[in-house]
């Protein structure tokens, strides 16, 4: 999971930056930062969305060969 797929877990979710990285335990700052690739996401946060979100990797390999990602 890279961060343009965080972004589109995120926008599938109907959630701003602010909703989804309190609901993550990360900063908007930090989420930014991963949304645009200037850092890669930890396991943490990977499992974190997994967990909070229900997230399976199916939905994410979906999501990662759509047209989806932004």
């Amino acid at each position: 999971m890279n961060g343009t797929t965080v972004k589109a877990v995120r926008l599938y979710l109907g959630m701003t930056q602010r909703e989804f990285a309190d609901e993550t335990g990360i900063g908007v700052s930090w989420l930014s930062q991963i949304e645009n690739g200037r850092v890669e996401p930890s396991d943490r946060i990977r499992m974190a969305i997994a967990k909070i979100f229900e997230i399976d990797g199916e939905f994410i390999e979906v999501l990662e060969r759509s047209k989806m990602l932004i």
